[in-house]
């Protein structure tokens, strides 16, 4: 067929798919040979793609109706050696199981008995697409299977096939007396293979509803996957989010014992960033819970996990965030003490700890010790640092409650007075560096940018590559030049954005980092 020609060629054909398309429902007309030499390129141009199964699903039809061509392809695909080709043999044994399955499972003993590893994860992998309970199934052929997956488990020369083993274990778990035994076995193997085999097992292969027990045991076994396997840890998180929907708890326990393991393991939090915005979204009063939980953790990992889901940008914002009232009315006075120094030492959105400071003192209004200590810090460093605290304590006040309102006046009115005697200071000299320095500072600053921007550029893009250059001007409008012709006219819009930085980076930087340094090594008192 042309289809295939054109791919030895190298041609780009002019209807790719619609070609492939016409391939797959003609493949029963097509040349062996040509298909077999033009396999590998084939597969290749599939591989990122999901009409692949296009392919499986033509070669296993056509297999199953034709004893005789589900045979030759067989042989002539096996007959090149090319382990790129070897990927549609479990398909054509497939459907030959259905039109000669005397063949079909002399072959697949004959692969999985074979010295080439690649044939034996062929032939394991092939009993997957068998119905082993079905009654023209010989039961001798099944017993065969679970005496060689036993065999096969049992050989550490053979252990690249237990993730193979561990695929076809998993999927015909109920139609093999062994498999239990079999996965409970493998499931240990700290191997990426054998790790993300247990993640799909769990995803796929148990019931929730009747075997929570299986995901209880099993789930601590991924504690410990290679952080450099993002993969991996993308495919868990989405499993956890199914899970988190009826067994919220074992979820936020195995999040919360991953980060305990390692700081490595808690900077990269983002790995369940699509899961904590769930959480937050979905179970709020449980995120609150998890997050107050963790900035009262002695360990130091949990303040770095929090840091890292209040700056990366895969985090949902968390500006309007409060601490968790349940669990704060039992926190003694040292603990408010402890967990409000981890908020302003971690946590650097200036609305987040804010909020998360204001509830603290709104749950603590009647405890005279806290009240003056969240005070002062309100005045001292909050209000010190962004005027704006001023504004959200105001609009506060207007729904609290007389004692809360008396308090927050008198913080408002001290935080005033304090903030105005530091703007009406004639002369900040002794706050700030020279100007040479400042121009030093600056181009140093500078070139740091300069080099992370290009080192971005070459490893991400930027989505503007992807744009004709515009060359041309017209006043306020610009037009460029774009196959030939000039496009319309148009007036580019001012995009802009504000914020407000803290004061004390500006007039006591050095005294900014020696509090937060403080307060991040704080160690809880009592």
């Amino acid at each position: 067929m042309q289809f295939l020609q054109d791919l030895l060629d190298d041609k780009e054909p002019s209807n790719r798919w619609q070609d492939y398309g016409t391939f797959c429902d003609n493949i029963k007309n097509i040349d062996i040979d040509l298909y077999v030499k033009a396999l590998p390129e084939l597969l290749k141009n599939l591989k990122s793609n999901y009409p692949v199964r296009n392919l499986q699903i033509a070669i296993t039809r056509e297999a199953k109706e034709d004893a005789s061509f589900g045979k030759e392809i067989y042989l002539k695909t096996l007959e090149t050696n090319n382990p790129d080709s070897y990927f549609t043999l479990m398909d054509i044994l497939s459907g030959l199981y259905h039109s000669d399955q005397k063949f079909a499972i002399d072959e697949i003993k004959r692969l999985i008995e074979d010295d080439n590893l690649s044939l034996k994860e062929i032939g394991i992998k092939s009993i997957v697409k068998i119905d082993l309970i079905a009654k023209t199934t010989p039961k001798t052929f099944v017993s065969w299977i679970e005496k060689q997956f036993n065999s096969i488990i049992n050989n550490e020369t053979l252990e690249e096939l237990w993730p193979s083993v561990f695929f076809t274990i998993r999927n015909k778990r109920n139609e093999l007396k062994n498999a239990d035994r079999i996965i409970d076995k493998l499931s240990s193997i700290k191997t990426i293979e054998i790790q993300l085999e247990l993640i799909y097992f769990l995803d796929y292969n148990i019931d929730l509803e009747n075997e929570i027990h299986l995901l209880k045991k099993y789930l601590p076994l991924l504690l410990h996957i290679n952080l450099e396997h993002a993969g991996a840890y993308s495919q868990l998180a989405y499993r956890l989010e199914n899970v988190a929907k009826t067994n919220l708890s074992l979820v936020v326990g195995f999040i919360t014992d991953w980060v305990d393991m390692s700081p490595e393991n808690a900077r990269k939090i983002k790995y369940f960033s699509h899961l904590l915005n769930t959480l937050c979204d979905d179970f709020y009063s449980e995120f609150q819970k998890l997050y107050t939980n963790w900035l009262n953790k002695d360990n130091p990992n949990f303040h770095i996990a929090i840091f890292e889901m209040n700056s990366t940008r895969y985090m949902r914002g968390l500006s309007g965030l409060t601490v968790s009232e349940v669990l704060i009315k039992d926190f003694s006075d040292y603990d408010i003490e402890y967990i409000t120094y981890k908020i302003l030492a971690y946590v650097y959105d200036k609305d987040t700890s804010l909020s998360l400071v204001y509830s603290i003192l709104e749950q603590k209004v009647d405890n005279k010790e806290v009240v003056v200590f969240l005070a002062d810090l309100f005045i001292n460093h909050l209000i010190f640092n962004y005027y704006s605290t001023i504004e959200f304590l105001n609009l506060k006040k207007r729904t609290a409650n007389n004692k809360l309102k008396k308090i927050l006046k008198d913080i408002i009115d001290e935080g005033e007075n304090k903030y105005k005697a530091y703007s009406d200071l004639k002369n900040l000299k002794e706050f700030a560096p020279s100007e040479q320095r400042l121009i030093y500072y600056n181009k140093i600053q500078g070139k740091k940018f300069s080099k992370s921007f290009k080192e971005n550029e070459i490893k991400n893009p930027s989505f503007f590559n992807t744009l004709p250059t515009i060359n041309y001007r017209a006043g306020k409008s610009i037009f460029t030049k774009y196959r030939g012709e000039y496009t319309e006219k148009m007036t580019p819009a001012l995009i802009s954005h504000s914020g407000e930085m803290p004061r004390g980076e500006f007039i006591d930087p050095i005294g900014q980092a020696q509090e937060r340094l403080y307060w991040q090594n704080f160690k809880r008192r009592g």
